[in-house]
């Protein structure tokens, strides 16, 4: 069973191919259709080039030099990076804005070719000048016409559009403008009108303008869009997920463009890490330079205090007692300066901290002298989960749960800051109370003293105190600036951009080429496949001898003859052979039957019915034996015109008592063979056929004639056909390859089943041998309730019938 199952499919597989086969011209047609389709958009499309670079993502804490040593508070934006956050930040809209705005991409420049147009970047031979105090027009093409190597046409046309704001960066709302703007300018003219206000400067590839006149255009961009645009065609990927490496990728028509804008984003973003680095230095710095100014002010007052006082008193000096005293008093001084400089910090901390949702100026304790362990975590953890939500808030939104989440930690970190810096304000004037104590308790026994060393002593112990501060904060500031010089950027371009490929990626001409043919042997095998699918005719023999189990006694191939007597007019023709191969059958048939009386008949008109009738009789009459034709289709004779005969008189006339059996008969003009004719339309052929004197037209002939041939009315339209049929020793049905439906098969299958007929078998007409179409050289239709009468198909119902 399971042989019979895989004969079956070969068998349709080599169907299919040889239904392909008679299409070939399908194929053919179609595949040089989409290949010369694919050779226009080769032709004719703009190739698109892919650029790419590679950025290092350092995770070390070496790229301060020395930090450890001299400032550690700059290194709390070093650490672990995560790489999706680094994504985020390059992939902002804010970083790419302002790299398109670096390389002035917010104007593009074209040329206008014969075949097609192009961008114009590097060598673009004029610059647009943008006026940003006027109003703007963008979106819409200036076209620039060359005219002279100096002078210029300038059209542009407007519908409906916005003006652009360059100084607020917005459009203004609710305002549409139209316009048609034409007129001749010099380069380097101010071109102004209310809707746009710009100038166009040569450049140093302007010298194609003396070479030939040449059109081009520019549009200015919103930057907007524009930077949305290249948010989605940038692509930000790890190189691989074991390393710290980030490829960038870009693509577009213009292969410098694009690689000007990957090099340009990577030194930006480079450039944004290095100025977070630098803005912890810098904020120290600038709190000391505040503090000095202070601090300076007080010593060179003091400075000036004490000049004076030694001048006024030249030989005034402490004694050893004096200077002890003076030296514990001077100790006491820098401690609560020390511890009020502290409480400073504090202060302006608690102040950014309660003010500020963000940690970008906070200053490092460790800056200012202060290694509270604590206070270093705290500020730590809470610049971190800044810095984490910045890159979140990138590609998330505010109720996104990792967000919230984020923030919730964000508080807690603060409050637990706050509180430590309370803690620590709190501890210090303690502490300055203490020292306040302790200096009351000194200043009690500097009050014994005589009056001008007394003055002396407060005067020196001023000078030294702030001449320490002072000391101490240049010192800071130093190891600050230090660290700052020393700051090297986290992260590293490895490779500048260039293009992954000296072949454009887009279009892919090979593949497209190949596209082009699958598609054109594609779409006709499918076209094919699905119209036999849908098609519930019969399509060839093989099919006919699956669905049926009546005998096939021949087939008859298709006529593209003007005339439907073939074995007469051409009797070497395959058509004729077929004729004679299906006599020989018939012959086989009923055999000890000297008299043989066949009808033909089919399912409906226009399956080949009288076509067969009038051929077959043919061929018995020229192998010698009296043969007799009956047109018995009395609802709608043809045969008469093929035969050029009469119609006035025939099987009707007799059949209504007007005529005798030999009135009817008629002579043909090939040798042998006779013919009656239907005769004038009855108003009831059924009645006519169903009584005696058909029975005894029959017996009466069958004397007289070896073989009588039947053209009886097709079965599945009126009961004229089996009427008739139950005369004939063979009944034959005709079925129209492409025509005939399976359904009206599986009538003629019931009829053999229930043995209705004797000698029952199928003819298969209409063979199309070549598959160029099903077009019939006859013209028989019915028309029993409508005229049916098959007509020629022209050329391109030929070609895709």
């Amino acid at each position: 069973m399971r042989e019979n199952q895989n004969t079956e499919e070969i068998v349709d597989i080599r169907e299919l191919l040889s239904e392909f086969k008679k299409h070939w011209y399908y194929f053919v047609g179609t595949v040089f259709l989409f290949l010369f389709i694919a050779f226009l958009y080769n032709r004719y499309s703009e190739p698109v080039y892919e650029a790419s670079s590679t950025i290092l993502i350092r995770d070390d804490d070496n790229t301060t030099l020395g930090a450890e040593n001299l400032l550690e508070g700059l290194e709390l934006f070093s650490g672990k990076k995560n790489l999706k956050n680094e994504i985020g930040i390059i992939h902002s809209f804010d970083l790419i804005k302002k790299t398109l705005i670096d390389l002035d991409l917010g104007i593009s420049y074209y040329h206008l070719g014969d075949i097609r147009t192009a961008e114009v970047y590097s060598k673009k031979p004029f610059k647009v000048v943008i006026d940003s105090s006027h109003v703007q027009t963008l979106g819409i093409a200036f076209q620039v016409n060359v005219l002279t190597e100096n002078s210029f046409e300038l059209v542009s046309e407007a519908s409906k559009v916005k003006q652009y704001l360059p100084t607020q960066d917005a459009f203004i709302e609710n305002k549409y403008i139209s316009y048609n703007f034409e007129k001749e300018y010099h380069f380097g003219d101010i071109i102004e009108s209310e809707y746009f206000r710009f100038s166009l400067e040569k450049t140093e590839y302007s010298y194609v303008f003396e070479e030939e006149q040449t059109e081009y255009y520019f549009v200015l961009h919103d930057i907007n869009n524009l930077t949305e645009k290249y948010r989605k065609k940038l692509e930000v990927a790890p190189l691989n997920k074991d390393a710290s490496i980030l490829q960038l990728k870009s693509k577009g028509t213009v292969p410098r463009k694009e690689k000007d804008f990957l090099n340009k984003i990577s030194d930006n973003y480079i450039a944004i890490g290095l100025h977070e680095k630098n803005m912890m230095a810098s904020n120290t710095i600038n709190f000391i330079n505040e503090q000095l100014v202070y601090i300076a002010d007080s010593l060179t007052q003091a400075e000036s205090l004490l000049e004076e006082f030694k001048s006024k008193n030249p030989n005034l000096e402490l004694s050893y007692k004096e200077f002890g005293t003076f030296y514990q008093f001077e100790k006491l001084e820098s401690e609560k300066a020390m511890l009020e400089v502290n409480r400073e910090y504090y202060l302006t901390l608690l102040e950014y901290v309660n003010e500020n949702d963000n940690a970008d100026n906070i200053i490092a304790p460790s800056s200012m002298g202060i290694n509270d362990p604590l206070l270093n975590n705290l500020i730590n953890e809470i610049v971190a989960l800044y810095s984490e939500k910045k890159a979140l808030a990138i590609n998330s939104k505010e109720k996104h749960p990792i967000y919230k989440a984020l923030e919730v930690k964000i508080k807690n970190s603060k409050q637990s800051l706050i509180e430590n810096i309370n803690s620590l304000i709190e501890s210090s004037n303690i502490s300055l109370s203490n020292v306040n104590e302790r200096i009351s308790k000194l200043e009690s026994s500097i009050n014994n003293l005589p009056e001008n060393e007394r003055a002396l002593l407060n005067i020196k112990r001023k000078f030294d105190l702030n001449e320490s501060i002072y000391t101490y904060l240049l010192q800071k500031r130093s190891e600050a600036a230090i660290a700052k010089a020393g700051n090297v950027a986290d992260n590293k371009v490895i490779d500048i951009a260039r293009l992954t490929s000296r072949e454009p990626i887009s279009p892919k001409k090979k593949i497209i080429y190949l596209i082009s043919i699958v598609l054109g042997l594609f779409l006709p095998a499918t076209y094919i496949v699905l119209r036999d699918f849908f098609d519930n005719t019969i399509k060839n023999r093989k099919e006919l001898e699956k669905l049926t189990s009546v005998p096939i006694i021949g087939g008859i191939n298709h006529s593209d003859k003007s005339h439907n007597l073939v074995v007469l007019n051409n009797p070497k023709s395959i058509i004729s052979e077929g004729f004679r191969s299906i006599r020989t059958g018939i012959q086989y048939m009923s055999a000890d039957k000297k008299q043989k009386i066949i009808s033909l008949t089919s399912s409906i008109s226009s399956e080949g019915k009288t076509f067969c009738s009038m051929n077959l009789a043919s061929v018995f009459a020229l192998s010698d034996s009296p043969t007799l034709l009956i047109g018995a289709d009395l609802r709608k004779p043809k045969i008469f015109n093929d035969f050029m005969l009469s119609n006035e008189e025939g099987l009707s006339s007799y059949l209504i008592n007007k005529s005798s059996i030999e009135g009817i008969i008629q002579k043909s003009n090939i040798e042998n063979l006779d013919i009656i004719l239907s005769g004038p339309t009855p108003p009831n052929p059924s009645e006519l056929l169903d009584n005696d004197k058909m029975n005894h037209l029959i017996e009466t002939l069958k004397k007289k004639y070896k073989y009588i041939i039947i053209d009886t009315p097709p079965v599945g339209l009126v009961t004229d056909g089996y009427i008739l049929m139950k005369h004939a020793d063979i009944n034959l049905f005709v079925v129209r390859e492409g025509y005939t439906t399976k359904q009206m098969l599986s009538n003629i299958n019931n009829i053999y089943k229930e043995k209705k007929l004797n000698n029952m078998s199928l003819v298969f007409n209409d063979i199309d041998s070549n598959g160029y179409g099903y077009s019939y050289g006859y013209g028989y239709g019915y028309g029993y309730y409508d005229e049916d009468t098959e007509k020629e198909k022209g050329f391109f119902k030929k070609l895709f019938s």
